[in-house]
């Protein structure tokens, strides 16, 4: 992992996310990008002397040169953390939609990880807008680490994976087996057993045997977990054995086929406490 890429905007949950970030940058020494957006309409370009540049706002530059100042004063404040001083830390400034630029990031190659601090949403708002994380994960062709409450060290040395095991996740595993060596962790396998997909425990056992002999995992365990909703059973489970981290794969589903089945992994990351990271099959 060479590159890891934490949006931020100094919100509590995304203190939570540097500090995970932190974490992954330091068990991989891998390269830490902040990056805070200034929400506009426009997007603005600033030259080196900080004049605005192509795409300014005429009256409005100047509100948004002083507050490009401020934002900067907290960045150099959060780089200047005492924690992130081992690790290699870079940062950037922007001004414009988050979204964009934090795919602008994503696609340029240069990051293996994305970090993002989320609140969670719910009900009618989350249909009608969901929230940055959630189109990240959504859409993302890294994997994305969603993290909403303080986090250590040990949290992830015990991780839930949640799968039917019948899908190629052999990039999904690949990764998550890379965590499970840095961090000396343990790997909960879990199916959840619906009334709508139900399967036998022996019929699972096997898969998951098949799956653990495929992919080579070392250090697992093995757990079924029946509840009336997928979704909230992984989040229970992840409780019930106090793991903590849940990891799963998305399909990243778009536009109606989102809105017709909805995605069980944007409700883990929006209901869960602790991180939740996906991988996104279909990039």
């Amino acid at each position: 992992m060479k590159s890891i890429l934490c949006p931020t905007d100094f919100s509590d949950q995304a203190n939570h996310a540097v500090e995970a970030g932190y974490y992954m940058a330091k068990k991989f020494n891998s390269n830490f990008h902040l990056l805070h957006v200034v929400e506009s309409d426009t997007d603005i370009d600033f030259n080196v002397g900080g004049a605005p540049g192509k795409g300014g706002r005429g009256m409005d530059d100047n509100f948004f040169l002083k507050l490009i100042d401020v934002t900067r004063k907290r960045m150099d404040e959060l780089v200047s953390t005492p924690e992130l001083q081992n690790i290699n830390v870079t940062s950037d400034v922007k001004v414009g939609k988050p979204f964009k630029f934090i795919f602008e990031e994503i696609n340029s190659g240069k990051h293996d990880l994305i970090v993002m601090g989320t609140k969670g949403v719910s009900g009618f708002k989350e249909i009608l807008i969901g929230s940055n994380t959630e189109k990240v994960v959504r859409k993302s062709p890294i994997p994305v680490l969603a993290v909403k409450e303080y986090v250590e060290e040990s949290n992830f040395r015990n991780i839930v994976y949640a799968s039917t095991f019948n899908e190629d996740e052999h990039e999904l595993i690949s990764r998550l087996k890379e965590l499970q060596q840095a961090f000396g962790a343990t790997l909960h396998l879990v199916r959840i057993n619906t009334p709508n997909n139900f399967q036998t425990d022996w019929a699972t056992r096997r898969k998951m045997m098949e799956f653990v002999k495929t992919f080579n995992i070392m250090d697992y365990t093995f757990n079924i977990y029946n509840d009336a909703i997928e979704e909230d059973g992984i989040i229970y489970f992840a409780e019930e054995i106090d793991a903590g981290m849940i990891a799963m794969a998305t399909h990243g589903r778009t536009g109606f086929a989102h809105l017709l089945s909805g995605s069980i992994a944007e409700d883990v990351v929006n209901y869960a406490k602790r991180p939740v990271y996906t991988y996104n099959l279909n990039k």
